[in-house]
């Protein structure tokens, strides 16, 4: 992710509208910028704009609501902040703003608004809050938490980690490589034991329960007996009981033939009633069903009738119209000979016009040509004239620069007069760069022995710090040691006081023991009524003996043994609780003893320490006085060399500024001279180019006055031909009087052709006419001999069929729905008829064969009392077998559900122990264990960047973890034998490096998922010495070679020197701020 540019307005001290190319070429050529000014100017303001345009808030604030704003300027009535920057995926534009009510001042805060969009094409991709927030951690792979972790690192976010304890290092590496997950992991686990292990208490706890079930051997057999004995006299009662209920359905059977067979004698005799009422329709329906024989011959007549009728209609309709058609025939005739006139007149109209238009339109053609060659010399005229403008003002232009290289010639000559000295340094920097590059590695050499004598001095007081705490520690350690050892005695002996001796197995055993008596209690308590009946020396029903020591009601009271168990468990559980505390106590004792060993191992390493740093000092310090003499010798021969060219030595100058300096006048001196060449060179060039522009000037304003001569000619020319035209024709156009008269032609055509085809029509229209007044006085005639034989033929069919006259057949005939519904009464009477005939015949053969199978002698009064009885008993038969069934049907279920539980209590005892066997390894109730082990590994991960960044400040030192604590961190110092240090006892400058590291190391984890190409570092850089601030912005500069564009923000005057481009931010009054530098704008 590379910012681009970012714009805002109205953000602190930054009042006004602001913008920041990031594309500017001093950013992108040097990769590195400072943003520099006072403290309280706005410097932070500005990378609190990026962070306001992404994400709605900023690493001072927390989310800019309706509600608070404490970024907008005072005064003013809106605020908002833009950021284009650039992805793989591709170049995003995100604009955040708020503004007041009305954008007053004092006006009331409005909602804020954020949306994010395709900087390439304007698209907007979302608008709402949530929406954009989503839509940007997609685009740019991080959060509001990983960005400030890996782009934009804010004040006191350096030392952070560093200075962090192991938990609060632990949350630092958890928010920022996303290992919560384990964490949640652990507790998974954890959680999934303890539900695995309830589970299997629990089905422990049921199995039990359906063991009381079971029934013993002796007790299932005697039931099975009972089972058998009820099911054979069950099968006697049901078979008595299935041969009366069929005697019973023999006797109904009779009784009910006997009712149907009455029932079908009344319906006889109703049917024969309906017959003798439906008789004279019977009649009637005979009468039409012969008149239905002569419908065909009627049809005949009747549709001869009416054709006749309708022929002789028509004949009068076309007597009455034929004379108006004739009429209306030669009004037509008349109307075409009217068209036909008006067409030869338009034809003649048009023939003695064409002649005249041919020759204007020849006219016109010749006015055309002349007016375009008229507009072509023109044009060519006006493209001269600029052509000649434009070449005059190029020969003004290279007379300006001739006079200004002539100025710029005079300035380089009397610069070259007045450092003619800085001639040398041509010829003589080579050596005086040899005496540089002896002299800075001893410079850096002194100024790093006199850092590490320092921070030796400091170590040596450190050490001793340290050996007096470690000696201090291991004394409260072996006290606290004595007092857990005295804690865990008391401990056990409160429980040997409460188990008395025994074991508290023993105390288990005897409560199941009981529980098991309790049980078999119930039981005997259940037997109340058969106890009841029994007798010394008569057997036992259920058992057979004959001693019966329960039967005299001596049967133990389960309220005793109850009590009992109660006691029982009141001391298990104290001693189980004991038990824990014991053990609490056993782990304080082995964390003591652990304590109290690495305790005397810290004091042993304290006091190895201490002497160490005590002869590291004195070889320091006798080295550091033979450089310091070596030095200056260097320094005197340097500065002998340098006398010509007015340098002279003092403690002030620093020999790489100098030699800079010093390169930079060499430098200057040859720009110049290179410069008086080549502006020599340029006066040359621009004498050529005046003297051709002068030739060509004078060629082409010569052409131009040709041109002007022939285009006058041409005017004249097109004038004279205006003339002629408009004396031929006038401002007539030919084109539209040739179509005036065509126009006049095609409407007379079109009448023309109108009248011929309405005339043709009309004369069809009267010969259709007459051929059709001839046809119907034909078959008029032809069809009456035809009719009166059809009548007469009709006449004899209906005497034929006994109707006297055509008025009889008519009163005879009916409608044919009238007919069907006759037909369909008449049919539904003899099929009742027929119906009813048939049942009553089958219903006497039925109750024939009935009596034949004579299955019983006794009457219905006799049957129905035994009928009930056997109900009765069979019910009680069956009510016993249940209950048998039922109490061997539970028995089996019990052993089924105890052999079922013994199963899933095997396979749950398997999964329980597979998570019992996680948890020892990952589980716990606060998820640290599996935490701790994830961030281990992350945390090797991120000291492994943190060392290749190191390596390119220092190589003195390495971090390591610390073995017995995964999340401290220790440095391995080369200069010192690769003793392992603490990161503790670094000094100041020190600590900035390895933070340094530490940040950059733990940006690249944070932005695993995206490259960074911006770096932001907001940290006071004033705490570093001059030697540590130069390490730290080289390591930052060579960043560059990865791509990356670095921003410092800092109020240290020395980072001005280091840093070429800078962003400098001014106070003004009021409280108000401006900014200024490459790539600032003022909007």
């Amino acid at each position: 992710m590379r910012i681009l540019n970012v714009r805002f307005k109205n953000l602190n001290s930054l009042a006004g509208e602001w913008e920041i190319n990031f594309t500017h070429p001093a950013f992108v050529s040097d990769g590195i910028f400072a943003i520099t000014g006072p403290t309280g100017a706005g410097k932070s303001t500005i990378l609190d704009a990026i962070c306001l345009a992404l994400y709605g808030r900023t690493p001072r604030l927390n989310r800019v609501t309706k509600s608070a704003n404490e970024i907008m300027s005072r005064q003013t009535g809106e605020c908002f902040s833009e950021v284009t920057f650039e992805t793989q995926t591709g170049r995003y534009r995100c604009h955040w703003s708020q503004h007041r009510a009305r954008k007053h001042a004092g006006g009331e805060l409005q909602n804020p608004k954020h949306e994010i969009a395709d900087a390439v094409s304007g698209t907007i991709l979302a608008t709402k809050l949530q929406d954009v927030a989503t839509r940007i951690e997609a685009a740019t792979g991080m959060d509001f938490d990983r960005f400030t972790r890996s782009m934009l690192l804010a004040q006191g976010s350096f030392a952070a980690f560093l200075q962090a304890t192991v938990d609060k290092r632990s949350d630092i590496l958890e928010q920022i490589t996303g290992t919560q997950i384990y964490s949640d992991i652990s507790k998974k686990v954890h959680e999934i034991q303890s539900l695995e292990n309830q589970k299997l208490n629990q089905l422990k706890a049921r199995t039990e329960t359906v063991s009381a079930s079971i029934l013993d051997p002796e007790q299932e057999r005697e039931l099975e007996q009972s089972l058998a004995d009820k099911l054979a006299a069950e099968a006697v009662v049901a078979e008595r009981l299935v041969a009366i209920e069929k005697a019973i359905r023999w006797l109904n059977t009779i009784a009910g033939l006997h009712s149907e067979i009455s029932i079908l004698n009344t319906e006889a005799e109703v049917l024969q009633q309906s017959l003798a009422a439906f008789m004279p329709q019977r009649e009637q329906l005979e009468r039409a069903m012969q008149a239905s024989s002569l419908d065909g011959s009627y049809a005949s007549l009747t549709g001869l009738r009416k054709q006749q009728a309708e022929d002789g209609a028509s004949l009068i309709r076309m007597q009455e119209k034929l004379p108006e058609l004739k009429a209306e025939s030669g009004k037509r005739a008349e109307i075409l000979a009217e068209a036909e006139q008006w067409l030869a007149t338009a034809r003649n109209q048009r023939d003695e016009a064409m002649p005249l238009l041919k020759q204007v339109r020849a006219l016109d053609l010749q006015i055309a040509a002349s007016e375009k060659g008229v507009i072509n010399i023109r044009q060519q005229i006006e493209v001269a004239s600029r052509v000649i403008a434009a070449d005059q003002q190029s020969y003004d232009h290279k007379q300006q620069q001739r006079a200004h290289a002539l100025s710029r010639l005079n300035e380089i000559s009397q610069f070259l007069n007045e450092h003619a000295a800085d001639e040398w340094l041509v010829e003589g920097m080579a050596g005086i760069e040899a005496q540089v590059d002896r002299l800075s590695p001893l410079q850096d050499e002194v100024a790093r022995k006199e850092r590490e004598l320092a921070a030796a001095v400091n170590t040596v007081a450190q050490a001793s710090d340290a050996y007096e705490t470690c000696r201090k520690h291991a004394l409260s350690q072996n006290v606290a040691l004595d007092e857990a050892t005295r804690s865990l005695a008391q401990e056990q002996e409160k429980l040997a006081q409460i188990l008395d001796g025994r074991l508290l197995r023993e105390y288990q055993d005897k409560k199941d023991a009981l529980m098991r008596e309790m049980v078999l209690l119930r039981r005997i308590e259940a037997l109340e009524e058969q106890r009841s009946k029994l007798e010394d020396g008569s057997p036992c029903p259920l058992c057979g003996a004959l001693e019966h020591p329960y039967a005299t009601g001596n049967v133990p009271q389960p309220d005793a043994l109850q009590q009992e168990v109660n006691e029982l468990d009141s001391l298990i559980r104290c001693a189980r609780e004991q038990e824990t505390v014991i053990t609490g106590c056993i782990i304080r004792v082995d964390l003591s003893r652990n304590n109290k060993i690495e305790s005397e191992k810290k004091e042993t390493e304290s006091l190895h320490a201490k002497q160490l740093a005590a002869k590291a000092e004195a070889d320091l310090s006798a080295v550091l006085e033979k450089l310091s003499n070596e030095r200056v010798q260097q320094r005197e021969r340097l500065f002998g060399r340098l006398e010509p060219l007015g340098i002279t030595d003092s403690d002030e100058v620093d020999v790489h500024e100098l030699l800079k300096a010093l390169r930079a006048r060499r430098q200057n001196w040859q720009e110049q001279c290179g410069a008086r060449a080549e502006i020599d060179k340029q006066i040359s060039n621009i004498d050529s180019e005046v003297n051709a522009l002068d030739g060509v000037i004078k060629t082409r304003a010569k052409a131009l006055d040709e041109q002007q001569e022939a285009l006058q000619k041409l005017i004249l020319a097109l004038e004279t031909q205006q003339d002629d035209r408009h004396r031929l024709f006038g401002d007539r156009q030919a084109d539209q009087e040739e179509l005036r008269y065509n126009e006049d032609l095609l409407k007379a055509e079109a009448a023309e052709k109108s009248a011929r085809d309405s005339q043709a029509n009309h004369q069809q229209t009267l010969h259709t006419a007459q051929v059709q007044l001839a046809d119907l006085i034909s078959r008029i005639e032809q069809r009456k001999p035809e009719l009166e034989q059809v009548e007469a033929s009709f006449t004899d069919a209906c005497v034929d069929a006994g109707f006297a006259d055509e008025s009889r057949f008519m009163d005879a005939r009916l409608a044919a729905d009238v007919r069907s519904d006759l037909s369909g009464q008449a049919k539904e009477l003899d099929t009742r008829q027929i119906d009813l005939k048939a049942r009553q015949q089958e219903k006497q053969r039925s109750l024939a064969a009935e009596r034949a199978r004579n299955m019983t002698d006794q009457t219905m009064e006799e049957l129905t009392p035994e009928l009930e009885s056997c109900h009765a008993s069979l019910n009680e038969l069956r009510e016993a077998i249940a209950s048998c069934r039922h109490g061997l049907s539970a028995h089996n279920t019990a052993k089924e559900k105890v052999k079922e539980q013994a199963a899933a209590i095997l396979a749950q005892e398997t999964e329980y122990q597979r998570w019992k066997n996680l948890h020892e390894l990952i589980g716990s109730a606060d998820g640290k264990k599996y935490r701790n082990f994830a961030q281990g590994l992350t945390f090797e991960m991120m000291v492994g960047h943190a060392n290749r960044q190191l390596q390119k400040m220092s190589d003195r030192y390495l971090l390591i973890r610390d073995t017995a604590q995964p999340l401290e961190l220790n440095v391995v110092d080369h200069y010192q034998a690769g003793e392992v240090r603490s990161t503790k006892n670094l000094s100041g400058g020190e600590s900035f490096i390895v933070s340094l590291a530490l940040a950059l190391g733990l940006s690249q984890m944070a932005s695993r998922k995206v490259r960074v190409d911006s770096l932001f570092l907001d940290e006071g850089f004033g705490t570093l010495d001059d030697e540590a601030l130069d390490t730290a912005l080289e390591t930052l500069s060579g960043l560059q070679q990865e791509g990356k564009l670095i921003g410092v923000i800092s109020h240290v005057q020395a980072l001005k020197e280091r840093i070429a481009t800078q962003i400098q931010v001014e106070s003004k009054t009021g409280g108000r701020s401006r900014i200024s530098g490459p790539g600032v704008s003022a909007c």
